[in-house]
C-alpha cells in the first residue's frame, strides 16, 4: 500500500510543480512570438518588461536602444510578408498604420492572427493603451505601475511650465522626415507633437489640423518659425544645425538666421508614454531659454 500512497504524493508534487511551472509561463507569455510593427506599442511593451514575448520589429521601433537587436520585418508601411513570415509568429500586432495591403492578406492567409490595437493619441488613450498591452501579456501590475510614475512626471512638468501660459509665444515648426517619400514633412495641429509645442509655451506655425503636411521651401519660409525641431532622421542626414539652417526654405526663416534649429527623437514626439514630461521639459528649454 505504501507505492499506491508515495506515487499519490509524488503525482500530486509534480502536478502543483506544473501548475506552478504554467503559471509562470502564463504570467510571462510564454509561448507568444510577436512580430510589433509599431513604434509606441514595441516601447510600451518595455516599459511593462512585457518584451520577452517580442520577436521581431519594424524599422522605425528603435526604443529603447536594445529593441534593435531584434530582427527587423521592414519600414511599417512597406512591410515583407516573407520577412514576417519567417519569423513564425503567433501574431502580428499594429497600431493599424502599417502595409502594403497585399502584406495584410499574405500574412492571413498563412494563418497569422493581426491584431490591431488603437493608438494612443491622448495622454489617456495612451494610458488605456498601456493597460490593454497589460492585461494581454500578462502584466497589469507592471502597467499600473509605470501610469501611477507617468502620471506624477506629467503633473510635475505641466505645473513647471505652466509660467508660459502668458507672454508671447514663439512660432514652432515640426520637421519630419517622410522616409517612404524622403521628403520633409511638417506636424500640423492637433497632433501629440503640437500638444507638446502648446504645454511648452509655444504655437505651431503650421496653422492646418491633423497629420502631416509635405513641406516645400516656398511653405517653410512662409510659416516663418522662430524655432524649428527636426527629428533625427531629417537632422542626421544633414548633420548639423548649421547645415539644417541653411537649408533652402529654411534660411529664410527666423529660425534658420538665429540658428534656432534643434534635433529630437521622433519617438519623443509622435505619441505620448512615460518619457512625454522629459521630452516637454526639453522643449519648454528650448523655446525659453
Amino acid at each position: 500500500m505504501l507505492v499506491p500512497s508515495l506515487t499519490r504524493r509524488a503525482i500530486g508534487v509534480l502536478s502543483l510543480v506544473a501548475l506552478i511551472a504554467g503559471c509562470a509561463r502564463h504570467d510571462a507569455g510564454a509561448g507568444e512570438r510577436v512580430v510589433c510593427v509599431s513604434k509606441q506599442i514595441n516601447e510600451f511593451l518595455y516599459d511593462i518588461h512585457a518584451e520577452s514575448v517580442l520577436v521581431a520589429r519594424d524599422l522605425t521601433s528603435i526604443y529603447p536602444p536594445q529593441i534593435t537587436k531584434l530582427t527587423s520585418v521592414g519600414y511599417h508601411r512597406a512591410l515583407s510578408a516573407e520577412g514576417i513570415i519567417s519569423m513564425r509568429p503567433t501574431m502580428l500586432l499594429t497600431d493599424g498604420n502599417f502595409g502594403p495591403d497585399a502584406v495584410a492578406a499574405q500574412v492571413k492567409k498563412v494563418g497569422i492572427p493581426i491584431v490591431t490595437l488603437t493608438p494612443g493619441s491622448t495622454p489617456d488613450s495612451a494610458q488605456v493603451l498601456m493597460r490593454d498591452l497589460g492585461q494581454r501579456f500578462h502584466h497589469e501590475r507592471q502597467a499600473d505601475s509605470v501610469i501611477a510614475t507617468w502620471n506624477a512626471d506629467m503633473a510635475a512638468a505641466l505645473a513647471d511650465t505652466v509660467r508660459w501660459d502668458k507672454g508671447p509665444k514663439p512660432r514652432v515648426l515640426v520637421m519630419h522626415m517622410g522616409q517612404i517619400a524622403n521628403n520633409y514633412l511638417a506636424l500640423k495641429r492637433g497632433t501629440p507633437a503640437d500638444q507638446l509645442i502648446r504645454w511648452a509655451g509655444g504655437e505651431n506655425a503650421v496653422d492646418s489640423v491633423g497629420g502631416m503636411m509635405r513641406l516645400t521651401p516656398e511653405l517653410i519660409a512662409k510659416a516663418a518659425p522662430d524655432i524649428i525641431i527636426a527629428t533625427d532622421v531629417g537632422f542626421d542626414r544633414l548633420g548639423s544645425a548649421d547645415k539644417f539652417a541653411a537649408m533652402p526654405g529654411v534660411a529664410e526663416t527666423p529660425a534658420g538666421k538665429n540658428k534656432r534649429i534643434h534635433r529630437i527623437d521622433e519617438t519623443e514626439l509622435m505619441y505620448f508614454g512615460p518619457r512625454t514630461a522629459a521630452s516637454l521639459k526639453k522643449i519648454a528649454g528650448w523655446l525659453h531659454p
